[in-house]
């Protein structure tokens, strides 16, 4: 009964990804510091994959972390989850899941800096006749509009920008006639320029 018992949770922490080691080798993508946020002046993360785990018919189950300039591994996930937080504790959540349910506005967040976590929101109405439903109540909903994986967010009218490290609450995003902003920060600052309908952005 035991052993029973024993095999059927260690095949059940095989499946959730427990018990990989952590130092297995990330298996780095082909366009790794292209895309993600930056981690230092001029410098983007590094993104790479590794197996925590099977799925299915005992398929590799792969998961995508963020290396820093220090060589320091972020998971996307814990980010995710960090930045909703954060946005639950100043109230802004309750808007932007009112902004959906009420007003039909759908809010994308983009992660383009760590140290510190810097982040930009931006909205748009949902398609005509989509439900205005469908992301309630669940919290992993929100937690997953929470990107660190892009190259840059989107330009739409309204951008504002957040950081948890900061403690900045969510904030709109002054463009000059130009078509640029800036977000200072601790040892540096962060500038956006609008291209097209993307919002490109660097580190200095």
């Amino acid at each position: 009964m035991f052993r029973r018992l024993l095999s059927t949770l260690i095949a059940l922490t095989a499946g959730l990804g427990v018990g990989c080691s952590p130092a297995t080798p990330l298996k780095m993508h082909k366009d790794s510091g292209t895309r993600g946020p930056w981690c230092a002046p001029n410098q983007r993360v590094q993104l790479g994959q590794r197996v925590v785990g099977k799925v299915g018919w005992g398929e590799d189950r792969w998961k995508t972390y963020l290396v820093d300039d220090t060589g320091r591994e972020h998971d996307p996930n814990v980010i995710a989850d960090q930045v909703w937080s954060y946005l639950e504790r100043t109230g802004d959540a309750n808007t932007i899941m009112r902004n959906y349910h009420q007003d039909g506005r759908h809010t994308r967040m983009t992660v383009i800096a760590l140290k510190p976590v810097v982040v930009i929101l931006e909205s748009r109405p949902l398609p005509p006749g989509a439900s205005r439903s469908i992301a309630a109540p669940e919290r992993s909903y929100w937690v997953a509009q929470v990107s660190s994986e892009r190259s840059h967010p989107d330009y739409r009218d309204g951008l504002r920008w957040c950081s948890p490290d900061l403690k900045q609450p969510v904030t709109p995003l002054t463009f000059s006639p130009a078509g640029e902003a800036e977000i200072p920060l601790p040892n540096g600052r962060l500038h956006l320029i609008r291209s097209g309908d993307e919002c490109r952005t660097t580190r200095e």
